[in-house]
Order: C-alpha cells, then sequence, then structure tokens
C-alpha cells in the first residue's frame, strides 16, 4: 500500500485535476489510499464566508463565486462522462452559515464542516474521474481525534483499528479521502489544523505501515533554503527524520512537524514531489538518510515575539519555570524557542506575534502575587523577531559550524538577540530582527552552501578611471565566474545624477541609462535600495576627487558600506578624521581599503600595512609619489615645455582632473601624508613642507582651461632649472621624504648615481628604510599613473571585500 497526498495546489483546476488522476493511475497495479486538499483557494474562501456569517454580514458575493467555481468544476468532471455521485451538499453549507449569520456566532464544531468542505468537493470529484477502480473513503470512519473541533490530535492506536476494519469491508484499487478531517468519540467532526492534510496522510501511511507516504506539492522538494528568497537554494536529496523535524519546526513551508511524527514513530519513509514535475526525483525522508553533508539545510520562521520573565523571585526558586510554561500552556501558548540565563536570574522565550497578548494575559495571572511583592519584574517584550536556524545531523561531528554561522550573522550586519542549540547538536538557532531575517539566510546560504561570495557594487564618480573600472568589471566576468566570485554593478553615480538597478545595471548602457536619471546621489536613497533587494555585501567605490563625498565616509561605514577610495581627501582630512574612519570600519566589521591614494596600482599600502602590523618601523622614507610628474618631468628632460608637459600628461589621462593638484605638489603632499600616517605619524596636510612646481600665487581664481592657457608664461624660467641641473650632470625629480618625523615634497636635482634617477615616464618609486629593512631599503617601483592601472588597483580592493 501506498499513500499519496496532493495539496491545494495540485487541485487547482480541471487540468490539475487531470494530471492528478493520470499520477494516480501510474501506481502499477498497486493499491493506493490518496488523501486530497481542498481545490487550491477553496479553504480561504470557505474560512472567510465563516467569518462574514458571523459578523452578521451579506455574504452573497463570496457564496456566488464558491458556487460559480464548485459547479465549473463539477461540469468539466461530467464532460468526461462521469458521474459525480458523491457531491457534497451545498444545501447543508447553506443552512450551517445561515444559523452562523442569525446568530452571530460559530460554534467550533459548524466552523470544523464549513473549512474542511473543500476537500469533500476535491474527493467527489477525483472519484467520478477514476470511476470503479475507486472508493470514497470516509475519513471520519478511519481517523479517530482527541482535543478540540479545529486543531485536534489523532489517536493513532485507535485510528489503526478503524483503518483496519473499513479497508476490510471495502476492497478496491485506489481508496480517496478527504484530508484535514477526522472523528472525535462523540461522532463530531474534526478538523486537524495548519497542514491538516498532509497529517491525515501520514497518519493513514502510520496505521497502514505503507511502502511509502508522498506528499505532493508545487515543489521539487524540500530545499536547503526557501527558494522564494534564496535564488540559488537547491533540493535536499535526502533527510532524516530528526532533520525534517528542524526544519519544519523552523518555518520550512513545505513540511510540518505533525506530518514527521506518525511516519517517524513506524519508519515510513515520507517523500516530497511536485505533481507539475512528476519525474524529477523529491526529497525523502527516513531513516536510512545517510550524507556527508555537515549542514543539510536553513530554515527561518518569522512574526516571532520573545517575552522574558525576570526578577529576583527567579534565582533559585524551584518550581518557577514550570510556573511559567504551565501558565502558558494552559492558554495553549505555544513556545517556539527558550533561553535561560546561567544565573537563574531570567527566562526568555519565543511565541508567535499572534499568540503575544495571550501569553502576556497568562503570566500576568500566574504571578501576580510575585509581581506585587516585587519579586517578578514587568515581563519584557521584543517584536517583530524572527528564528534563522541551521540543521545537519552532521553538525556535532564538525568544530568551528557555531562560529562560521554567528560570524555569518556578523557579515550580514545582523545582531543576535538570543541562541539556543538542541542537545543532539543537530540544530542550532539564532533569534534576530524579523526584519534583517532575509539577509541573514541569504548570508549563510552563501557560505554554508553555495561558496560563491556575493559583491555589489556602487560607483561614485565616472570620469576617466571610473569608466576604465566599468570597462574592467565587464572584461573580468568570466574570470570571477570561475573562481566563484559574484560581482553585480547596482549602481552609478556622478555629480548630478544617480542610477540604481535592482536587477544590475548593463555595463554597455550605463552611461546612457544614467543621463536619463532625474535625481542625484544621496546616501539614504542607495541604503533603502539595499535594504529592499536584501544585498549582503554593498561596496561603495569613490573614484571620483569630491570633498563632499570624503566628508561622507564615516557615514557610509556606519551604515554597513564596505568603502573603495580611489579619493584621497578623506585619509588626508584632519587626523581626528582618519582615526574614525578606521574606527567606524573595525566597529561595523566593515573594509575602508584605499591602496590606489598611493602609487595607484601598486601594492604601497599593502606593504607597508603588513611591515606596520607585524612590529616594524619606519626610519625614512624617499620617493617620487606622482606618476604625473614622473611622466612630466621625463618629458621635460627630452626637451619638452611645462606647458606642453602638462598638457600632454593630462591628455595621457595621468593627471588629477585639475592639473594644478599634481602640479601644486598638493596631491604629492596627500600621498606623502598617508604614508606617514600609516606608519604611526600623527600629521596634519599643514605639517607637510611643499615646493610646488607652479606658484600658488600664479593664475589664482582660474578655470582649468584658463589656467592651461596662462602656463606658458612659466615655460621659460622652468626651463632655466632644468638647463642649470643639466649643466652639473644632474635632472630635476619631484620627491616626497620623511626624516626624523617631518615631512617634505619638492623639486630635487638628482645625479646619474642617486636612486630615482632613471624613474620617469610615470613610473614610481619608493624606498623604505626601517628596523627591519636597513641598510639597504625596502623598494617598490612600478608605473603609477593612468586610468587603467588606477582602476585596476580599484579593483583589486573591490575583491578584498569578499568574505571567504
Amino acid at each position: 500500500m501506498r499513500v499519496l497526498k496532493f495539496g491545494g495546489s495540485s487541485l487547482a483546476d480541471f487540468d490539475c485535476l487531470k494530471r492528478v488522476k493520470q499520477l494516480i493511475e501510474s501506481q502499477a497495479g498497486e493499491q493506493a489510499l490518496v488523501v486530497l486538499s481542498a481545490p487550491g483557494g477553496m479553504t480561504d474562501q470557505l474560512v472567510e464566508l465563516a467569518k462574514l456569517a458571523e459578523q452578521g454580514v451579506d455574504y452573497s458575493v463570496q457564496w456566488q463565486a464558491l458556487l460559480n467555481r464548485a459547479d465549473s468544476l463539477k461540469r468539466e468532471v461530467e464532460q468526461l462522462d462521469s458521474v459525480v455521485a458523491h457531491w457534497p451538499s451545498f444545501a447543508e453549507l447553506s443552512d450551517k452559515l445561515a444559523g452562523v449569520k442569525l446568530l452571530k456566532h460559530c460554534p467550533e464544531q459548524v466552523n470544523a464542516f464549513v473549512i474542511s468542505f473543500g476537500e469533500r468537493v476535491s474527493v467527489a470529484l477525483m472519484v467520478a474521474m477514476l470511476g470503479q477502480r475507486a472508493t470514497y473513503l470516509e475519513a471520519t470512519q478511519c481517523i479517530e481525534t482527541q482535543g478540540g473541533h479545529l486543531d485536534a490530535e489523532v489517536n493513532l492506536v485507535a485510528s489503526e483499528l478503524r483503518f483496519s476494519e473499513v479497508l476490510k469491508s471495502q476492497p478496491a484499487d485506489f481508496y480517496i479521502m478527504p484530508g484535514f478531517t477526522g472523528v472525535n468519540n462523540q461522532s463530531e467532526l474534526t478538523t486537524l489544523g495548519r497542514n491538516g492534510s498532509d497529517y491525515s496522510a501520514a497518519v493513514a501511511a502510520a496505521c497502514l505501515k505503507a511502502e511509502v507516504c508522498q506528499i505532493w506539492t508545487d515543489v521539487d522538494g524540500v530545499y536547503n533554503a526557501d527558494p522564494r528568497f534564496i535564488k540559488k537554494a537547491s533540493k535536499v536529496d535526502s533527510l532524516s527524520y530528526k532533520e525534517a523535524m528542524e526544519l519544519s519546526y523552523f518555518g520550512a513551508k513545505v513540511l510540518h512537524p505533525k506530518t514527521i511524527l506518525p511516519c517517524a514513530k513506524v519508519g515510513v519513509p515520507c517523500e516530497i514531489k511536485n505533481t507539475h514535475n512528476p519525474d524529477v526525483p523529491g526529497s525523502v525522508i527516513s531513516n536510512e538518510c545517510q550524507s556527508d553533508e555537515t549542514v543539510k539545510a536553513i530554515s527561518s520562521l518569522e512574526n516571532l515575539a520573545m517575552l522574558t520573565v525576570s526578577g529576583p523571585g527567579m534565582k533559585g526558586k524551584v518550581g518557577m519555570a514550570a510556573r511559567v510554561f504551565s501558565a502558558l500552556a494552559n492558554d495553549n501558548v505555544s513556545i517556539v524557542l527558550i533561553t535561560q540565563s546561567s544565573c537563574e536570574f531570567s527566562i526568555s522565550f519565543c511565541v508567535h506575534e499572534e499568540d503575544l497578548n495571550l501569553a502576556l494575559s497568562a503570566l500576568e495571572q500566574a504571578f501576580e502575587l510575585e509581581s506585587q511583592a516585587g519579586l517578578i519584574e514587568p515581563v519584557q517584550v521584543q517584536r517583530e523577531l524572527a528564528i534563522v536556524t541551521l540543521v545537519g545531523d552532521n553538525m556535532k561531528a564538525h568544530k568551528g559550524l557555531a562560529a562560521k554561522f554567528f560570524d555569518s550573522l556578523a557579515q550580514a550586519q545582523v545582531n543576535i538577540v538570543a541562541i539556543a542549540q538542541d542537545s543532539t547538536e543537530s540544530a542550532i538557532s539564532a533569534v534576530v530582527d524579523g526584519a534583517l531575517c532575509n539577509d541573514a539566510v541569504k548570508v549563510c546560504h552563501e557560505n554554508f552552501f553555495t561558496h560563491v561570495p556575493s559583491i555589489d557594487v556602487f560607483l561614485l564618480g565616472c570620469g576617466l578611471v571610473g569608466q576604465e573600472l566599468v570597462k574592467q568589471l565587464e572584461k573580468q566576468q568570466d574570470w570571477l565566474a570561475q573562481r566563484n566570485v559574484k560581482l553585480n554593478l547596482y549602481g552609478v553615480a556622478n555629480s548630478r545624477k544617480l542610477l540604481l538597478d535592482a536587477n544590475g545595471i548593463e555595463f554597455g548602457a550605463w552611461q546612457d541609462q544614467l543621463e536619463q536619471q532625474t535625481s542625484g546621489f544621496e546616501l539614504a536613497k542607495v541604503e533603502q535600495f539595499v535594504r529592499e533587494n536584501h544585498l549582503i555585501n554593498p561596496v561603495l567605490v569613490d573614484c571620483s576627487s569630491s570633498q563632499q563625498l570624503a566628508d561622507q565616509y564615516y557615514d557610509f561605514l556606519d551604515a554597513g558600506f564596505h568603502v573603495v577610495a580611489a579619493n584621497k581627501k578623506a585619509n588626508t582630512g584632519s587626523f581626528k578624521y582618519y582615526q574614525s574612519l578606521k574606527s567606524a570600519a573595525q566597529k561595523r566589521q566593515r573594509k575602508f581599503l584605499y591602496e590606489t591614494n598611493v602609487g595607484a596600482g601598486l601594492p604601497v599600502l599593502d606593504n607597508l600595512q603588513l611591515l606596520f602590523g607585524a612590529g616594524d618601523e619606519l626610519l625614512s622614507f624617499n620617493g617620487i609619489l606622482s606618476g604625473s610628474l614622473s611622466y612630466m618631468f621625463g618629458v621635460l628632460e627630452d626637451g619638452l615645455s611645462l606647458s606642453e608637459a602638462t598638457a600632454k600628461a593630462k591628455a595621457n589621462g595621468f593627471t588629477e582632473p585639475d592639473p594644478r593638484d599634481d602640479l601644486s605638489g598638493t596631491d604629492v603632499a596627500r600621498k606623502l601624508l598617508i604614508i606617514a600616517r600609516e606608519s604611526g605619524l600623527e600629521l596634519e596636510l599643514s605639517d607637510i613642507e611643499v615646493e610646488a612646481v607652479v606658484p600658488e600665487s600664479f593664475a589664482p581664481g582660474t578655470s582649468v582651461d584658463e589656467f592651461m592657457a596662462k602656463l606658458p608664461e612659466l615655460d621659460a624660467p622652468f626651463a632655466d632649472k632644468i638647463q642649470s641641473a643639466a649643466s652639473e650632470g644632474k635632472v630635476l625629480r619631484y620627491v616626497g621624504s620623511i626624516e626624523n618625523g617631518k615631512c617634505k615634497v619638492g623639486i630635487e636635482a638628482v645625479d646619474k648615481q642617486h636612486a630615482l634617477y632613471d624613474i620617469r615616464d610615470g613610473e614610481n618609486a619608493l624606498a623604505i628604510l626601517s628596523q627591519y629593512y636597513q641598510p639597504r631599503p625596502f623598494v617598490i617601483r612600478g608605473y603609477g599613473a593612468g586610468a587603467e592601472v588606477t582602476s585596476a588597483g580599484v579593483f583589486a580592493d573591490i575583491l578584498k571585500t569578499q568574505s571567504r
């Protein structure tokens, strides 16, 4: 005997009914007991009718909609030359609803009849479609229950006797039974609560010692996360009863604890299959589950509240916990999770939000005297919570899983309210803010299953570096995919406009799309976008030279964004702000990365941070820090004038957007300040002695174009400097140095024996003399100018934000 249960989505219309008929007939000569739910949505219609009737309001529109739907299904079945012989009495249903409306009261027994009416519709239709091979099996003859009328518990022993007797008296190939219903010992109809039809099938399978209990639904099986929210969730092929119980208890929609228990008691395998995709192997739940997987799945349960009972009267008092839980049990409040402080001062537990007021009332009554005496404090309530749970029988054999779980929650910027773990170590749960539940599940799924870290990029600044970065992001997509990295560009902003796209911005069309936007960059907009789309690793990339954006880095980090900065202005602001950015990144467990602030694509800061992080100390530093000035001073040797060299460097994209940032020495001073600060010196930009290439007094208040037009005025005096150096066998270089805690940038004439003599054409060279590297310095040399190498450095920083 096989037991097959078909849910409402499998019975929603006539085409669905025909598909179910074919699946039943495909049982290859075996006997089958088939349990049916109501046609999809019909139970909701019946529940609404009962509520409207109880309120005493007109429900004629809803009643007619129900009749029309039922009659339509019946007519379609009868077109197959089938006789619907067991059609339930809609007249009886109408009379009961009329009585409810008259009394404005719906007794539980009547309510049970009304809301279970749809199952009888499904069974009548299916029996007619299957013909003589099928027998209508009345659930009220087979399933004996105890408890209330609307959420009854099945008496398995009594039900097994009933099934045996009824099936012996009615031999058939296929028994078609309505789910969701049973009968109590007063012969009154009862319903089995949420997922009652699944429960009916499991009870039948247990009573008949069935070969298998198949739950046919609208998904391929049990998934390792909710596929509605986790696109890369995958089907779990096999689970133990324990794993299935944990998943069902903590929110897996396709399972319910009531379904698993009867099957587990007698060892009947339970299989979850898809009616609309029947050839796909489903998920099998059994005692024979063998798997090497450490974590089998992640589940979540939302709409919870946590109550905390605390006070001096709790400590060391025997029976206080029992009184708490007895009070809740007496009012039928289900407890989802329990945790207690080690000092026994408090007990915390989660209940469903819908039960919160009932729970509070029960506790207030139970501890009224203790509360008046000050032994129990007012019950603390935290609302809008959720529980995220890792499930897997093999978890107990692997160390560090809890740490990885909590690290994943921290990565998602989720605070843990409470923790619980069962003694078998097959599940570990964390109570979190309900609004962040999906984010938590997404990160956990990424870290435990897909192992494909995501990087969610928002680009600020669309100049040469920004444009080149987008090209590199597009070019490297295949390379990233091969390394299991998912990088999406979700936002682009210039100084006037902001483009956001929840599906990811198309690399080839972003410029046109950006121009069509009407609003500019605001952190609040991007924050809202990240929340709505549950992005778990957002990275703001600043390729601008904007002081306004640099001043917002603290807010970016505090809002949970990583910050990757080509812009130097944040790190060269006040030392206090520089420190605050470091602290904010550490506090929020975000990364603040700015490798390209010094040396463009050269690994300067990475190496410095490694050295100083290992306890090294800077003794002195000398270097050419500007790729643009390295290029310009090189072509000056070749005979170009200062204005020509500057124009050529600007045209090649070597200079800052305003070349005066380079010629003033400010850009080099900023880089030198960053090196000094990374080495531990507490300096301000004003502490650096700067000799400009172009005097500050030259062409003040002019635009970039006006400045470039006036620059030839300085060609002659600068040519004199070059000639004077050449007469001594020297060349001019723009050098930054740190000696005895003092910083200086300026023009130096160096001879052929000097280490910086050959540095030109955009190269940078940095000589670091330290406690570890002396008397010969640690030297870094390479190209340090140009949009391509700078964007490559930015790209490298972006990749550092991924978590493994």
